[in-house]
């Protein structure tokens, strides 16, 4: 592994290295704050605030992603990052002093997470492309590799923190915590340098055409189109497992917090094994299509079990594969879909992405809420987790998908812009069809 990490690094430029510290401060502090502020609202508000809280703050950057997303090419995306993780910085100080004053309102305590929220939606989608900014295509499966590895380093770190701080100190320490993380996260993103490059005819742009460009790409490409709508199936089964249900279930067996960030912590650990080793040793033995297939069945097995068991050390150890698998899945869809687009359009193209996965965020947490209403935790624990493993034959067989994941990195750079042409042209603004009509 040591000298596998090494070959990736050698020949990265240093503004590539001071984004995987970057990756390494906000994963941190994102753990920390996940675990914080989850076992903060299940204390205190129960299964119901937490299911509305999962729901309203993935509402909330369902609608930022769309707007914030073409900031990434119309701007540097190294101040971009910067601002939207001080701007988190702020929601984080605004539920310390909540907790120090021993405040608590669902109202308020949705309100400040979203502006995290609003926050986060400008920082994923500059920080899912930046890479390719800063490293060639030819390096690019080893950059997003050791992008994934940084962030995974820094979410097996921040859940055991905030899960500590959370089960040892007022929850007011812990949420400043993770405010203070996010500040030197932010000025770390500041000192990453970008090469230059032109975006004139982005800028020409207005803001609402440059939202349209995004979703009509995804829209006019099939392969994407189809990989969105099933993936959002998908996603609504996952996040809810994840996310909104796990500290419930682990709040109802009546273990501390420190469980919960033992479980994200867990699931960051097998991501980090899996981006660094597992995958890569993977793909030497068998082809993306078939590697993708394993990892998408073996975790729908996951999480059946996970649903079925209420022995704590099992699920640590079903969250530990589960970051495994999900590197796979990642990795090998990532990295080309990333490539096929155009350099221009990747923020943009990547926050639709992100939108499908908040959008099942925003979903699958209502449904579960919903059902929670009238059935038990474990019941709806298992109703996702099967519905996981019903959306898994879909995506394995989209159309096209084999043969694009069969290509290589050369071969699939900006292939959607090779055999979608359309999907690319310029959207014309209304001052412009007037002129026309005039």
């Amino acid at each position: 592994m040591n000298i596998s990490l090494k070959h990736r690094l050698r020949g990265l430029p240093p503004g590539f290295h001071l984004l995987m510290l970057s990756d390494v401060l906000s994963g941190l502090a994102m753990g920390a704050g996940y675990v914080s502020i989850s076992w903060w609202v299940v204390s205190v508000g129960g299964a119901h605030d937490m299911a509305w809280f999962s729901t309203l703050t993935a509402l909330v950057m369902l609608i930022a992603l769309p707007l914030t997303a073409p900031l990434g090419d119309r701007f540097p995306k190294n101040r971009v990052i910067a601002c939207g993780i001080a701007l988190a910085m702020l929601s984080g100080l605004a539920l310390a002093m909540m907790a120090w004053f021993n405040f608590y309102r669902l109202a308020w305590v949705v309100a400040s997470e979203s502006l995290s929220m609003f926050a986060w939606a400008l920082v994923i989608p500059s920080m899912l492309s930046i890479a390719s900014e800063l490293v060639p295509a030819g390096r690019l499966s080893d950059a997003l590799s050791l992008q994934k590895s940084s962030q995974s380093v820094g979410n097996l770190i921040g859940p055991v923190v905030g899960g500590s701080l959370m089960a040892l100190t007022p929850a007011w320490l812990a949420l400043g915590s993770y405010a203070a993380l996010l500040a030197i996260a932010a000025l770390g993103a500041l000192r990453i340098q970008i090469p230059p490059r032109n975006r004139e005819h982005i800028q020409a742009e207005s803001f609402i055409d440059q939202i349209r460009v995004g979703l009509r790409i995804r829209w006019r490409i099939p392969l994407e189109r189809n990989w969105a709508l099933w993936g959002l199936l998908m996603m609504t089964a996952y996040i809810p497992m994840v996310v909104t249900l796990l500290p419930i279930k682990l709040h109802q067996l009546g273990l501390p917090a420190f469980w919960l960030g033992a479980c994200e912590a867990a699931a960051s650990g097998g991501l980090l094994v899996g981006s660094l080793w597992f995958t890569h040793r993977l793909l030497q033995y068998c082809s993306r299509p078939r590697a993708r297939a394993f990892a998408m069945w073996a975790l729908a097995a996951v999480f059946l079990v996970v649903a079925l068991t209420d022995h704590p050390y099992l699920m640590l150890a079903m969250f530990g594969i589960e970051g495994v698998l999900l590197s796979i899945t990642m990795l090998i869809g990532q990295t080309h879909r990333t490539l096929a687009v155009p350099e221009a359009y990747r923020a943009r193209v990547s926050a639709i992405n992100v939108l499908v996965a908040k959008l099942g965020g925003m979903l699958g947490p209502a449904l579960a809420g919903i059902l929670l209403s009238s059935w038990s935790l474990d019941a709806v624990y298992l109703f996702f987790a099967v519905f996981h493993l019903v959306a898994v034959p879909p995506m394995l067989r989209l159309p096209g998908v084999n043969r694009f994941l069969s290509l290589n990195h050369e071969e699939v750079k900006e292939w959607y812009l090779r055999q979608h042409p359309e999907a690319f042209e310029p959207i014309a603004t209304a001052s412009s069809k007037l002129n026309q009509s005039m």
